[in-house]
């Protein structure tokens, strides 16, 4: 007699394999793969064309400051390579591209990348097998001044002014993430507004330095960090739009909106009197 236990489970699987062809028929199971080609800091190209994407980490899009850095570093370490992929939980993301986590020569090039300041740690969940490794890594790197997001840059010779380039003190504080999209609004405006002129970076240094300490505070007190972002939001979505339509709209933004702040004190203070 046949054991209906047995039965059962042949009819379920043989039903999931027609609904589900693809469970644990992966075209790209953990293994070894060669590549072919970076494509930028946190992305490269396997030998058949298929797309991988690094697992917790985001290094800066082309054009931004640190992401030629982080594409050569990448380069350096894999191509030409035979790689090893292992899976977390996602297979692929929106755009196609493989999920990995990649190790060369006994290396952990996710972890190796974030380690010397060349990428952020970020929390891809579900993918967070080692989103703690990352992150660790993330605070060593920030501490130790590696690697062009976290260089300490100087200003003049005499040493007395200086900034770390990748953070945005006071804001990171407030929002609590360097990735949190306000943050980088804030961050885009000063790579590519600030940083490209004199007066600006005299600004920037200013900031960087007298910034930490306050940052430090706000970041402890709940309150104070709300009352941070509310403050904050002007200066952000100015920063907006300068990024899309360029500085122009956005300093007559900021002119209505002062013109318009003088006047409400204005207004106030004839009505009291």
């Amino acid at each position: 007699m046949h054991n209906p236990l047995i039965i059962i489970t042949l009819f379920f699987s043989i039903i999931s394999a027609l609904v589900f062809p693809d469970i644990g028929l992966a075209d790209y199971p953990d293994g070894y793969y060669e590549v072919q080609r970076v494509i930028d800091g946190n992305t490269f190209e396997l030998t058949d064309g298929k797309n991988v994407r690094l697992i917790g980490i985001y290094a800066p899009e082309a054009g931004k400051i640190c992401s030629t850095q982080a594409t050569q570093q990448l380069s350096s370490l894999i191509v030409g390579e035979t790689v090893y992929l292992e899976k977390d939980v996602s297979e692929t993301d929106i755009d196609g591209r493989l999920l990995r986590h990649v190790y060369v020569n006994g290396v952990f090039v996710n972890l190796e990348l974030v380690y010397y300041g060349y990428a952020y740690a970020v929390s891809d969940f579900p993918d967070i097998l080692y989103a703690s490794q990352l992150a660790d890594a993330e605070e060593d790197a920030i501490n130790n001044e590696r690697g062009c997001l976290w260089a300490i840059i100087w200003l003049n010779g005499d040493g007395d002014s200086k900034w770390i380039i990748g953070s945005c003190f006071i804001a990171t504080a407030a929002y609590g993430s360097q990735m949190e999209p306000h943050v980088k609004i804030l961050r885009d405006f000063r790579d590519r507004f600030l940083l490209g002129n004199t007066g600006g970076k005299i600004f920037v240094g200013l900031y960087y330095t007298y910034s930490p300490p306050m940052a430090d505070f706000i970041k402890k007190h709940d309150r104070l960090r709300a009352m941070v972002r509310i403050i904050l939001l002007p200066v952000v979505g100015v920063s907006w739009v300068a990024l899309k339509l360029g500085p122009t709209p956005a300093m007559a933004i900021m002119l209505l909106f002062v013109s318009g702040f003088i006047g409400l004190v204005w207004f106030r203070q004839k009505y009291k009197n």
